[in-house]
């Protein structure tokens, strides 16, 4: 990618930053991508996707927070949405309010929030409120980034007022949070949480700016020549073809363990039915020997008598059944 190029498609993209703004980038662009290791067109993509997100397209230098209305304070840092969790009654009283408001997200009114952006001082929070092309936020981040690239930022933050300087801030921003790697893999949703979505448990639908981001992301992929873009499966494409199931170890493992197994039951079956028999058997026997022995009895005219065989020889039909069912059980 030529400096033209890239100049001409940052014009194109950015119609309302100021032409000197637009041209100081420009002149500076390879230099930047180059040193910090964004060498290919689609990393570049992804990389000023975020930045024209944060910095409106080359028309915000610093994070305003003068909010007109309660509604808008609440979707960007309500309950829900940021670490501040601020209140409908406290949005209304931060309308037009932008160092209140800055101290309440981003400093001691957050301590969260402030000891994660190392604001440890009264007015950290407004002093240190978002800056530059990707709205560097904090003044951990000022110091890091700045002793990244040589500037005092900590110290002097209106330095970012500066296009170059912006510019190659944050670049070296964006690749010091870890973007380079889902970029790569052009994982916009991944390059989206590094930047300005934390936890991973945020849902997407929760993403500050994601689906912009993504508009942003088409428009430079658009702009850029020698965009390729990791391979993706199209949509209804065959899957590639496994193996025939019956081609596998297990498979062929299993019909071996299955046929054992099948012998098994079946000797156990047949030993099962052996057993049942013999005590069919010997449950004949035993009713032939209950009626021999019950013959004088049967052959009288006394009911008594005649109920009390039908007692034994239920007690032994009992018996029998008893011993089928254990039969049974045992066989399954």
């Amino acid at each position: 990618m030529t400096d033209a190029t890239f100049g001409d498609a940052l014009t194109r993209l950015w119609p309302r930053a100021a032409r000197a703004k637009v041209a100081a980038i420009a002149a500076v662009a390879e230099h930047v991508f180059t040193e910090q290791g964004l060498n290919t067109p689609l990393l570049r993509a992804h990389c000023m996707a975020q930045i024209s997100h944060e910095c409106g397209a080359g028309t915000i230098g610093r994070e305003d927070l003068s909010y007109s209305t309660h509604g808008r304070i609440l979707e960007v840092f309500g309950v829900g949405h940021h670490s501040a969790a601020v209140t409908p009654a406290e949005a209304q009283q931060l309308i037009h309010n932008p160092r209140d408001l800055a101290e309440r997200v981003y400093g001691l009114g957050n301590p969260k929030k402030a000891r994660e952006l190392g604001n440890t001082a009264h007015g950290d929070g407004f002093r240190y409120r978002g800056n530059g092309d990707l709205q560097m936020t904090g003044r951990d981040a000022h110091r890091r980034i700045g002793e990244m690239t040589g500037h005092d930022l900590e110290s002097n933050p209106e330095q970012l007022e500066d296009p170059a300087t912006a510019f190659r801030v944050a670049v070296t921003e964006f690749v010091a949070m870890g973007c380079l790697a889902p970029a790569a893999a052009d994982d916009a949703i991944g390059v989206r949480r590094l930047v300005n979505g934390g936890s991973k448990k945020v849902p997407v639908s929760k993403l500050n700016g994601v689906n912009e981001c993504q508009v942003w992301l088409r428009k430079w992929k658009d702009a850029l020549d020698g965009i390729e873009e990791p391979p993706k499966r199209p949509r209804g494409a065959p899957q590639e073809e496994a193996p025939p199931i019956t081609q596998s170890k297990i498979f062929k493992g299993g019909i071996a363990g299955t046929a054992i197994g099948a012998g098994e039951v079946a000797r156990q079956a047949s030993q099962t039915a052996s057993e049942v028999a013999s005590s069919a058997r010997d449950a004949a026997d035993n009713a032939s020997a209950v009626g021999t022995l019950l013959h004088p009895f049967l052959s009288s005219a006394s009911l008594p008598w005649l109920l009390l065989a039908i007692v034994i020889v239920g007690a032994f039909a009992l018996i029998t059944w008893e011993r089928w069912k254990k039969h049974q059980n045992e066989g399954v």
